[in-house]
């Protein structure tokens, strides 16, 4: 179709016939039918491209801020002419055009391009955009091939000195992750092959016209529920990468601890460590400042969660009343511990919450390892 610049010679083009008609011109006349056949004539050219295989790989669908990964291509145009391929990236700055060599008629080929992940977030890779192009620019034919890939950019982390938990399954002080017996029903959940017939919950299956099966969860397991404040601050997105990493610094030492992990964003999304550490991590890269998120609502929703040992509330800007909410899960998780990172005011704190604040995530390690926590 025509491009930009073909839409205005064939607009010109227009004017001019139509002048050159009407004044019987025939100069003028004849430069505009120039102009509009040329438009036509290239957009008939470019034709359309046949649709390209596509395989890319990676090293990794996660990496680390500040990293270079290399991604790799290999294609196949099963097309009679030649084509222009581009592989659009999209992060955090918006989208950037990668161009690679063209791939020939009826030819298959490789490239390779790296990328800089230069903060944490996602970067989707593709789908490639495989075209042509008139040599004078007047129309241009581009269509998709192949997936698109993500590739999650981790918040940095440190390991911290200990993690405060309310009760340990284990009498030497650690957790072991090994269930202790203390067996207590969670939910009703949809029933997949392999579960234990024992466990249909009959009454419930016959109401919802499926299968259903009662969950337990292990009531002497210490477990952690990180609390992840993605509201808009004044320090926007480079403020909220702060808190992800101070959140991501208090997960991995959690998993690392074999606890229990739990990780919620106030805006509404969670995910629980059942896969391991990289899911939790993957959701805090998705985190974006959610104008619509509510921590009252989200403290509310907190207290309907089984009780857990730890709560940690990590937010970029917190209120006294935003604390006086969190302090009413005291009842509910034995140990509760605020977080700001990066914000100038300290609000006060009710007795039943642990008040951290710190400049940055790398001053938020020291003030958490300078603290002495119950064990």
């Amino acid at each position: 179709m025509p491009t930009v610049r073909g839409w205005l010679v064939a607009g010109a083009g227009l004017v001019l016939l139509t002048v050159g008609v009407v004044s019987q011109y025939q100069e003028l006349a004849l430069l505009g039918g120039v102009a509009v056949t040329a438009v036509a004539a290239a957009s008939l050219v470019v034709g359309r491209p046949a649709a390209v295989a596509v395989r890319r790989s990676l090293p990794s669908p996660r990496t680390s801020p500040g990293s270079a990964l290399r991604v790799r291509l290999e294609m196949r145009n099963p097309g009679r002419r030649s084509v222009g391929v581009v592989e659009p990236v999209r992060g955090h700055g918006g989208e950037r055009p990668v161009r690679l060599p063209s791939l020939g008629a009826r030819a298959a080929g490789g490239a390779e391009y790296r990328v800089l992940a230069a903060r944490r977030g996602v970067v989707s890779l593709g789908p490639l955009r495989v075209g042509r192009a008139d040599p004078l620019g007047l129309a241009a034919v581009y269509r998709e091939s192949g997936g698109a890939d993500r590739v999650w950019v981790h918040p940095r982390w440190e390991r911290l000195r200990t993690v405060p938990v309310g009760r340990v399954a284990d009498p030497e002080g650690t957790a072991d992750g090994a269930p202790a017996g203390a067996q207590t029903f969670h939910s009703l959940r949809d029933y997949v092959p392999g579960d234990d017939l024992r466990l249909v919950h009959w009454r419930s299956s016959a109401r919802l016209d499926k299968l259903v099966v009662r969950e337990y969860i292990d009531t002497s397991q210490p477990r952690l529920h990180v609390i992840v404040d993605d509201r808009p601050t004044a320090g926007g997105e480079d403020r909220l990468d702060e808190v992800a990493s101070a959140a991501a610094s208090v997960l991995a030492t959690g998993v690392q601890a074999s606890l229990h992990c739990e990780v919620s964003l106030v805006s509404g999304r969670g995910r629980d460590s059942t896969g391991g550490l990289p899911p939790l991590l993957d959701l805090l890269a998705e985190a974006r400042p959610a104008p619509d998120a509510d921590l009252p609502q989200a403290l509310r929703l907190a207290r309907t969660r089984p009780s857990g040992d730890t709560a940690v509330l990590v937010s970029g800007a917190l209120t006294t009343a935003d604390l006086r909410s969190f302090g009413e899960l005291g009842h509910h998780y034995s140990a509760l511990v605020a977080v700001t990172v990066g914000a100038e005011d300290r609000p006060s704190a009710p007795a039943p919450v642990t008040l951290l604040a710190a400049g940055d995530a790398a001053g938020f390690v020291e003030r958490w390892n300078e603290t002495s926590w119950p064990r």
